[in-house]
């Protein structure tokens, strides 16, 4: 009996020292990378100061289909001539540049300073005219902006008559002031290369909408787009279009001398909308 009792103890004690020995349940890790890119639309051109390049917007896609992006910089972008980085200069009352066409002979016109008006610094030489012969005028000006995205977007339209429209010219209102967009993918302006690593934000949307003048773009989307501008890996100016709008005094049929004198100035606001 007394073997057989410490066999009994020497097993439990064994059981217990197996026990100690065993491994303590492993700790569980949890990691959780997490990684949120918005939709951002980059717009840029002039400041109000006349500064370029810069930008001006920066707008956030968060509002939902069909409403206005989220432009977290103070200010809008301002329009440059197009072809170049200069800021669209302050209108004057001095008027456009005229010309003669389908004159017979002479008609030529010098352009002194200060440029891009006519005034009585300017000269013409005396022209031979015949039953077309007639006056012209430099009535249309080109404007762009530049935009960079990383997600689709499309471009509102908002017109006004400016306050320093004057005379019969001004008369004519926003429906004198004939319009057309268009998108430039890729070029040098102002010694600043764009493009390069972009592609047509209009492809897969429609693109620039048409529209025949001020009145008729006003409160209307002007672009639909389908893509972002960003088409491979590249710097801000690299992944930009340029955005290019033509305006045409007189609208579709331009200026004629039975039109009168005076100003015509419009303010056109560019709204980026979340598609």
């Amino acid at each position: 009996m007394m073997k057989k009792t410490v066999l009994k103890r020497l097993a439990i004690a064994a059981g217990v020292a197996t026990a100690i020995a065993a491994p303590a349940t492993q700790a569980s890790i949890i990691d959780n990378p997490f990684f949120r890119v918005l939709g951002v639309v980059i717009v840029w051109g002039a400041d109000s100061g006349g500064s370029a390049p810069i930008a001006s917007d920066f707008v956030l896609m968060t509002t939902g289909s069909g409403n206005a992006g989220a432009d977290i910089i103070a200010g809008d972008v301002h329009a440059v001539v197009t072809g170049s980085l200069n800021p669209i200069p302050t209108i004057t009352a001095d008027g456009s540049l005229m010309n003669i066409t389908n004159a017979t002979s002479g008609g030529v016109f010098t352009d002194n300073a200060p440029t891009g008006v006519l005034d009585a610094a300017d000269a013409l030489t005396a022209f031979g005219l015949d039953a077309t012969t007639d006056v012209g005028i430099t009535n249309t000006v080109t404007h762009s902006f530049y935009v960079a995205s990383n997600t689709a977007f499309d471009i509102q339209a908002t017109t006004a008559l400016d306050a320093a429209s004057t005379g019969d010219i001004g008369g004519l209102g926003l429906a004198g002031i004939g319009y057309d967009l268009v998108v430039t993918p890729s070029g040098t302006d102002g010694g600043l290369a764009f493009g390069g690593n972009a592609q047509d934000p209009g492809t897969g949307g429609t693109g620039p909408v048409s529209g025949t003048d001020l009145a008729a773009i006003n409160g209307t989307f002007v672009f639909d787009g389908g893509q972002r501008t960003a088409a491979s890996t590249g710097a801000i100016a690299a992944q930009s279009v340029r955005f290019d709008a033509t305006y045409t005094l007189g609208g579709a049929t331009g200026y004629d001398l039975s039109q009168g004198t005076g100003l015509l100035s419009a303010d056109v606001t560019y709204t980026i909308f979340v598609p």
